[in-house]
């Protein structure tokens, strides 16, 4: 695809919950013991001034921040009056710091150290509590009244979700305890480093390097099989020790798939977990496979229900798979290199005619968001489900010297027909959250010529961008839900049969398509 104005840091359609990979080999976050208070604030608070949604009221940012963290001592309270910042216990004066006269980073970060350290000195409980504990308490309270999106990762975390979306240095395994002492292997990558050494799930890890496993904890084995890219571990690995051997393993850089893949009579299912460094090449692997194995393919059904999003760009890729020009998406915000746009490249298009059916739900959220609307917009595939999540905007992520990472809202995302569905969501062709609808409805439904009722719904979208009270009336025309149980099952079911016949299909589709989006 084509990116425009795209500026150069990791822009990340964030997800809704954290994603935590559990490979042994994931790397450990840098030690951050040396890091000083006014390091890690003065690197934090550029963004936030720099990149927020709106300018950042930096007393009130740090006020928040320092009163979080008094809440651990319920005798401290943090006062900030007249340009000055007052530290109180038990009403009595603690500290007095005037605040800077400008919106400087490392002068509100020189502050904040002061003020944490004044905090400590006053407080026995703040004094026996971690550094980390501290700086995410700070971090909580200051995010708490940005927006919903907006966050501080500690390190560990911050760490799981790097692996997640960019991948990590590894062999490509997981490893549970056994009982009685040692370890097993509980899960391997496929067509991964282990995987293609012949190392099967339920494989006894006997030694590492040598050094026998039975009396090493978690993460000690853990830090001995991970190492970087190009290097080897070897390990002796078996069911049993009378069946054990001794291999050498080559580390090299893993991405997780997060798509999986179903094929039965003609239609293949890409279930979409998340969006990560590698999904949209994932995705065209496994339609490339199914189309090797069967032929031509009846469709798609591209399940994104549960998936909380990811990385953007992948989003906008996996489109583009599908979509071969046009607008995909616009993004726009306060910093002038948050307003970018994505355009579909025909090169890239692998699948410009391969019927698509998408399914949603009202945990289907940010970079799921995306593809849904662009391929809806496009007229490229039929929506079945509920309302989605509605999280339209971009987060700037910026890595912090301790190891976390900080997550500022910086832009809102706007769909080829020129709406914001933040807050609002993209709603489905055929809706399945409201009450007594069944298959023979939804398909009589589907067969029904709607260019007007499409129409309208674009332009009530478009409406509801800036109008809080349309966004909610619309939204309940077709209601946010999970899809589980019968539901979930009528979904699927759905998408197949208006897959199996090509010419309903066509039809359907074609009777939705608005030709408001930009080809």
């Amino acid at each position: 695809m084509v990116r425009r104005r795209l500026a150069p840091v990791l822009l990340l359609f964030s997800l809704i919950g954290g994603c935590a990979a559990n490979h042994a080999e994931l790397q450990q976050p840098a030690q951050t013991g040396s890091v000083t208070a006014e390091q890690l604030f003065t690197v934090a608070f550029r963004p936030i001034a720099d990149n927020w949604l709106k300018p950042v009221a930096m007393p009130q940012l740090v006020t928040d921040g320092l009163r979080r963290v008094a809440t651990a001592d319920g005798a401290l309270w943090v006062v900030q009056h007249d340009g000055q910042f007052l530290l109180l216990r038990d009403g009595k004066e603690q500290a007095r710091l005037p605040q800077p006269s400008d919106t400087i980073p490392e002068r509100w970060a020189a502050l904040t150290s002061e003020m944490l350290r004044a905090m400590r000195i006053a407080s026995p409980t703040l004094a026996a509590r971690p550094a980390e504990a501290v700086y995410r308490d700070m971090f909580d309270g200051m995010m708490a009244d940005l927006d919903p999106y907006s966050r501080y990762a500690e390190p560990n975390k911050a760490q799981k979700e790097r692996s997640q979306r960019e991948g990590y240095d590894g062999i490509g395994i997981s490893i549970r305890d056994v009982e009685g002492g040692g370890f097993e292997v509980s899960d391997l990558v496929p067509d991964g480093p282990a995987d293609q050494a012949g190392i099967k799930v339920g494989d006894r890890i006997l030694t590492v390097a040598g050094l026998r496993t039975v009396s090493m904890g978690y993460d000690t084995l853990s830090s001995m099989i991970q190492g970087p890219e190009g290097s080897s571990v070897e390990l002796r690995i078996g069911p049993n020790e009378a069946q054990a051997r001794t291999l050498t393993v080559r580390r090299r850089h893993l991405v997780p798939n997060m798509v999986k893949a179903s094929l039965a009579d003609g239609v293949l299912v890409l279930k979409i977990e998340r969006f990560n460094n590698a999904t949209q090449e994932h995705v065209r692997q496994a339609v490339l496979r199914a189309q090797e194995k069967s032929g031509p393919l009846k469709g798609v059904v591209m399940d994104l229900r549960g998936n909380p999003g990811g990385v953007m760009v992948q989003a906008v890729g996996v489109v583009n798979l599908f979509v071969p020009q046009g607008r995909i998406i616009t993004t726009r915000g306060r910093h002038p290199n948050s307003v970018q746009w994505f355009e579909a490249q025909k090169p890239m298009t692998a699948f410009p005619d391969l019927p698509l059916v998408v399914l949603i739900d009202g945990n289907t959220a940010s970079s799921a968001e995306i593809v849904a609307a662009a391929l809806q917009d496009a007229g490229r595939a039929l929506l079945v489900g509920s309302s989605s999540f509605g999280k339209g905007s971009v987060q700037h992520v910026t890595q912090l010297p301790n190891g976390g990472e900080l997550f500022i809202t910086w832009s809102r995302i706007y769909a080829p027909s020129g709406y914001s569905f933040d807050g609002l969501g993209i709603q489905p062709n055929l809706c399945l959250s409201r009450s007594g609808v069944t298959m023979e409805s939804l398909l009589g439904e589907a067969g029904r010529v709607d260019r007007s009722a499409q129409t309208q719904l674009v332009r009530l979208r478009m409406a509801a961008t800036e109008d809080e009270s349309m966004r909610a009336s619309l939204r309940q025309e077709c209601p946010a839900a999970s899809a589980t149980g019968p539901e979930s099952a009528l979904g699927m079911a759905v998408a197949r049969n208006l897959l199996r016949d090509g010419a309903f299909y066509r039809q359907a589709l074609a009777s939705r398509q608005t030709n408001v989006a930009e080809r």
